[in-house]
């Protein structure tokens, strides 16, 4: 798709639909910087004051690292009035793992559309995005999957929303079907799922890294990737 910043903005354009009673992101204190001022600049597009409207949840006082169960909490008792919630996968400065099938599952039960931004979980931990119901998610493909800055970056839609055409969206060239694309005859056939989230044509240069970093994760596995680096992040602990 596009870079890791329009992703976040295309996934917000269509399931950060705010009313005057639901109209709140939830998101982590201290969020990297693309999620943040994608965030703000949302709300304020959406006539909304960010300080009213941004719900940032943060580790308990002396730690560094969100437990669970605060964040459930927040939802329990804030969720009526959260559009989205908007958290990483990883937190880029801690390494912290959010429990995103808790996080989503508490999110739906108050009746609001859950995602995340994934740009230091892809290629990085095993993720379930369709088992866990995540309604859409985001990242780049400059980080571990070595595609370098710039490259483009990865969108997901869960397939409950994929046949659903009306959802509001921002389109381009690149929505149409591909089959069709080229009869260039002004008569839109939206893709369905996350194809139909696409805007224009990648750089083709950029491309090739990304590629040949791919073929090399498909002789492999996410399973046996992860256990690798629990072994050697074990055999490091060891050391020190």
């Amino acid at each position: 798709m596009n870079a890791l910043t329009v992703n976040i903005h295309l996934a917000m354009v269509t399931f950060y639909q705010p009313t005057s009673n639901r109209h709140k992101i939830l998101l982590e204190n201290k969020a990297f910087p693309s999620d943040h001022y994608a965030i703000e600049s949302q709300i304020r597009w959406h006539g909304y004051n960010p300080q009213d409207s941004m719900l940032m949840v943060s580790p308990r006082e002396g730690e560094y690292i969100w437990r669970t169960e605060d964040i459930l909490k927040v939802i329990e008792e804030e969720g009526d009035t959260i559009a989205l919630i908007w958290l990483p996968g990883v937190h880029f400065a801690t390494g912290h793992v959010f429990d995103m099938k808790a996080i989503t599952e508490a999110g739906h039960h108050k009746g609001c559309y859950v995602g995340f931004d994934l740009a230091h979980a892809a290629g990085n931990i095993e993720l379930h995005l369709h088992d866990w119901e995540v309604d859409v998610a985001s990242w780049c493909t400059y980080k571990y999957l070595n595609g370098g800055p710039g490259c483009l970056g990865g969108h997901f839609v869960h397939e409950k929303h994929a046949y659903n055409f009306d959802l509001p969206r921002l389109l381009g060239w690149w929505s149409h079907k591909r089959d069709t694309r080229f009869l260039m005859n002004n008569v839109l056939e939206l893709q369905p799922g996350a194809p139909g989230f696409q805007i224009s044509n990648p750089s083709a240069f950029s491309l090739i890294p990304l590629i040949a970093s791919l073929d090399i994760f498909k002789d492999t596995s996410m399973t046996e990737l992860c256990k690798k680096s629990r072994l050697l992040t074990g055999y490091l602990e060891l050391l020190l």
